[in-house]
């Protein structure tokens, strides 16, 4: 007991004259490493997870939202507004309008992308750091070569994109009916309401069936948008994106695209 004791007074007083050394830059440059990493990434908006067995497999999800009009993308793009002139009706302003005051307000118009769904599933993209070599650069001269860090993003081919069902059911231009107008200052007053029909982005207008011109009377047609939401163009996109090649990220300084 007493041997292995003194064994360790040895080491810790041997330890205790260790210090650390400073690295020059010759000696850093010397010193190599290898390390990465694997990243993947699998996105569900708005629709059922899959696994990725069934994403393999082609399963294509279903769309998943209970209020419609919480599964939506509203774009307001500055300074679009409408005003009301002779024949408007109560619901639709026609006059376009950029600079509403008090005296003369506005309704704000909005793009709205309804039942905005899909599904992506990144399988792998490489990250890594890496030495970028490049000529260094001199008032538009070349003046001998660098080596900068950067990190690198890699795609692999063989592991593509899988993109199912991605896109929106309706796109519409829908508009306020709340009030709004600039100040003396400029600044942007919006009235608000307690109604969410009020706001463009959150009105639930959706088709209703149409009778049919022949047959019996009372009858409706089997119609592809009855009970869908309004609007003029849909998009849906089913399939693999395979990407390949290389992506360097580098602080940019004495480089020919700085």
């Amino acid at each position: 007991m007493k041997k292995i004791f003194a064994l360790l007074l040895s080491l810790t007083s041997s330890l205790s004259y260790a210090e650390l050394q400073a690295l020059d830059n010759e000696t850093l440059q010397s010193i190599r490493g290898q390390g990465g990493a694997d990243l993947s990434l699998k996105v569900s908006l708005n629709q059922n997870v899959l696994t990725d067995s069934a994403l393999l497999a082609g399963t294509v999800p279903t769309f998943n939202c209970t209020n419609l009009e919480y599964c939506r993308l509203a774009v307001s793009v500055n300074k679009r507004f409408v005003q009301f002139q002779s024949g408007d009706s109560a619901d639709v302003w026609s006059l376009a309008a950029s600079d509403p005051t008090s005296a003369n307000k506005a309704r704000k118009l909005w793009v709205v992308f309804k039942g905005l769904q899909g599904t992506l599933n990144i399988q792998k993209i490489g990250l890594e750091g890496i030495d970028l070599n490049y000529t260094k650069y001199v008032n538009g001269a070349a003046s001998g070569s660098m080596i900068k860090p950067a990190m690198q993003f890699s795609f692999d081919p063989t592991k593509p994109i899988q993109i199912r069902d991605f896109g929106f059911n309706a796109l519409s231009i829908e508009q306020d009916k709340v009030l709004s107008y600039f100040d003396a200052s400029g600044k942007l007053i919006e009235e608000t309401s307690s109604n969410p029909q009020d706001y463009g982005f959150l009105k639930t207008a959706t088709y209703s069936a149409v009778p049919q011109s022949t047959g019996a009377t009372g009858t409706t047609a089997n119609n592809y948008d009855t009970n869908k939401e309004t609007g003029f163009m849909g998009l849906k996109m089913n399939g693999n994106l395979a990407m390949e090649g290389k992506v360097q990220i580098f602080a940019c300084s004495n480089h020919a695209r700085c």
